[in-house]
């Protein structure tokens, strides 16, 4: 059963280290929350080391150059892992030659030319070695035009076996109460048509795995996100015990695999 937290202190000192998401729990692309800001400048001043991970497809360096801009300091974290770093790491570690990438969509594959300039985007599916996902197009408001937009070209991509990269499983986000659509709803709609799709962040193992390992193996450990599959399942399976941030929603109503459930973050 969970259980209900109105104060971030009242468990602070039931763990060695802790683990956040970042949108929705920290930020939602603007000024870091004052509670969360407080919550981390408290776990910094008890020596509780911090983690923050992200189904963002930002790369490490240029998601923490963001979150200074919004107003966290790096000093108050150990690090960041973002499923677009995974997804740039699985991509240079497996690929020696240059690849043509269909990207979809292009906003993040300037920085990540940056970091590994030997492959190249292309416009034509049929020029293509894989579909690489970083974002749906802004012009996309409502999923079921996710199809009508893009089953041409993934019917196409399929008949010639290539695979689908997916930097970001999320399926939705919201910011100021609005909906917004992220690329694990192309993954899911390619892989509905009968595509292989390779996903990076969370709830996949990964990026939990390399969490733990900076983290140095602390025997009890605190996820807290806002996501019941990506984050509280995902951590769960590690055996992290987690807490599901609910917003708006009220914490008895809501099932979750959570250990605990809390509005926001607040100390």
């Amino acid at each position: 059963m969970n259980k209900i937290i109105k104060k971030f202190r009242d468990i602070s000192q039931e763990y060695d280290a802790f683990i956040f998401d970042l949108w929705g729990v920290l930020y939602e692309g603007g000024p870091i929350f004052k509670d969360a800001l407080e919550v981390l400048r408290k776990l910094h001043l008890l020596n509780k080391p911090v983690i923050l991970i992200s189904n963002s497809p930002f790369l490490n360096k240029d998601c923490e150059k963001n979150l200074e801009e919004c107003g966290l300091s790096k000093n108050l974290y150990k690090a960041v892992l973002t499923a677009g770093e995974l997804c740039m790491q699985y991509i240079q570690a497996s690929f020696g030659t240059a690849q043509r990438f269909y990207v979809i969509d292009k906003n993040y594959w300037d920085a990540w030319k940056k970091f590994n300039p030997l492959h190249h985007s292309t416009t034509s599916i049929e020029e293509a070695d894989a579909i690489l996902c970083l974002a749906v197009p802004i012009s996309i408001e409502l999923p079921e035009k996710i199809a009508e937009h893009f089953d041409k070209v993934f019917e196409h991509a399929i008949k010639r076996n290539l695979k689908l990269i997916c930097a970001n499983p999320d399926l939705f986000a919201f910011c100021s109460e609005k909906m917004r659509l992220r690329p694990g709803l192309l993954s899911l709609r390619y892989q509905q048509l009968g595509g292989e799709v390779l996903s990076f962040g969370k709830p996949f193992p990964e990026i939990f795995q390399q969490g733990l390992k900076i983290l140095e193996y602390p025997k009890r450990v605190l996820m807290t996100g806002d996501t019941e599959y990506t984050d509280i399942q995902g951590a769960s399976r590690h055996n992290i015990d987690t807490m599901l941030i609910t917003g708006l929603y009220e914490e008895d109503s809501i099932k979750s695999q959570a250990t605990y459930l809390s509005r926001i973050v607040k100390w």
